[in-house]
C-alpha cells in the first residue's frame, strides 16, 4: 500500500517560523499572554518548573521535557531553583487557523526520555542553545523548526490528541481524504468523491470522519479553504485568483463564505491583519532575566 505523506501539504502552506527567546536559568516566574496569534515551545533541560494555565490544574515538570503550546494560550512558568530552560515562540499560521494549531489539550507536555526522536533533537538543541558558538541562535531556531515536524509525527503515531486533524491523519483510510483536501483545496470535492478516495461507503465515511475530526467532511473542507485563502491574501494575491485557487467559482462566492466563517469580508479582514506579529524576543528575554537579579 502506498505510504501517504500526512504533513507536507500543511507545512508547505504554513511554513513555521521559530525564534528562541531565552536559554538560561529561570528564577521566579515568567508570564506568556495570549495577546498574539503565536505558539510557544518550552524545553526543560534540568531542574523543576511549575506550569500554570487558566482553567487547568497546575502541573509540576521535573524531568527533561517539552512543553508545547500550539496556539495563543495564556500560561505561566515558575521555578524557584533556577531550572534550565530554552523558550521559543513560533508562528505557524495561527492567525489563519492552521488546523495543526487548533489542538486539545491546549498545552501538551512530553517527557524527552519517552520519545527517542525527541531525544535526538534535545541533545543537539541543548548543545547549541547553551554554547558560546557563532550562529547558535540560527542553529537553535532551525532545530526547533525540525522539532515541530518530529512532534506532529509523534502525535499522529501515538493518537495523543483525542479529536481533530491529527486524530483523522492517524486513520489509514480517512487520512487519504484529508490529505487530498490539503493538497488540492481548489478541487471540486464532493462527499461521494472523498468517500471513494477513502475506499468507504458514503454513510460510513461521513460518520467516521465526524467521529475523528469533530466536524463533517465538507465543513472541514470549507475551514481548510478559508485558512488557505487567508494565507494567500496575506501574501498579496488578488481576491479573484485566491477564489479560484481554493475552489470557489467567483470572488462573490469566496466573499460570502469567507464572511460567514471569519466575520469580515476578505478586504476588511486583510486591512485588520496587515500588521505582522510583533517580535517579542527582547521583552520576554528581559522578563525572564530580571528575576535573576
Amino acid at each position: 500500500m502506498e505510504r501517504i505523506d500526512r504533513l507536507t501539504a500543511i507545512f508547505e502552506r504554513f511554513a513555521p517560523q521559530v525564534q528562541v527567546q531565552f536559554a538560561d536559568r529561570l528564577f521566579g516566574s515568567s508570564n506568556f499572554p495570549a495577546d498574539q496569534p503565536i505558539g510557544h515551545i518550552h524545553w526543560l533541560k534540568s531542574g523543576q518548573v511549575i506550569l500554570h494555565s487558566h482553567g487547568t490544574d497546575s502541573m509540576s515538570v521535573d524531568q527533561q521535557s517539552v512543553i508545547f503550546v500550539p496556539g495563543p494560550t495564556a500560561h505561566t512558568i515558575h521555578s524557584t531553583e533556577g531550572a534550565e530552560l530554552v523558550c521559543a515562540q513560533f508562528e505557524f499560521g495561527q492567525r489563519f487557523r492552521n488546523p495543526l494549531t487548533l489542538l486539545e489539550p491546549a498545552i501538551i507536555v512530553l517527557p524527552v526520555a519517552e520519545i527517542p526522536e525527541l531525544a535526538a533533537v534535545h541533545n543537539l538543541l541543548m548543545d547549541e542553545a547553551f554554547s558560546d558558538r557563532c550562529g547558535k541562535s540560527l542553529a537553535a531556531n532551525q532545530l526547533l523548526q525540525y522539532f515541530l515536524l518530529v512532534l506532529f509525527r509523534h502525535l499522529i503515531k501515538t493518537n495523543t490528541v483525542p479529536v481533530g486533524p491529527l486524530k483523522a491523519l492517524g486513520d489509514e483510510k480517512i487520512l487519504r481524504a484529508v490529505t487530498s483536501m490539503h493538497r488540492d483545496p481548489g478541487n471540486a470535492w464532493t462527499l461521494e468523491h472523498l468517500a471513494d478516495i477513502a475506499t468507504m461507503s458514503r454513510a460510513t465515511f461521513a460518520r467516521r470522519f465526524r467521529d475523528l475530526m469533530g466536524k463533517t467532511p465538507l465543513d472541514y473542507l470549507t475551514d481548510w479553504r478559508i485558512a488557505v485563502a487567508q494565507s494567500l491574501l496575506a501574501q498579496g494575491k488578488p481576491t479573484k485568483s485566491v477564489a479560484h485557487e481554493v475552489g470557489y467559482s467567483s470572488t462573490a462566492v469566496l466573499t460570502r463564505i469567507f464572511t460567514q466563517r471569519v466575520g469580515n469580508a476578505p478586504r476588511q479582514w486583510l486591512a485588520l491583519n496587515q500588521t505582522p506579529v510583533t517580535n517579542q524576543t527582547a521583552t520576554i528575554h528581559r522578563t525572564l532575566t530580571q528575576t535573576n537579579l
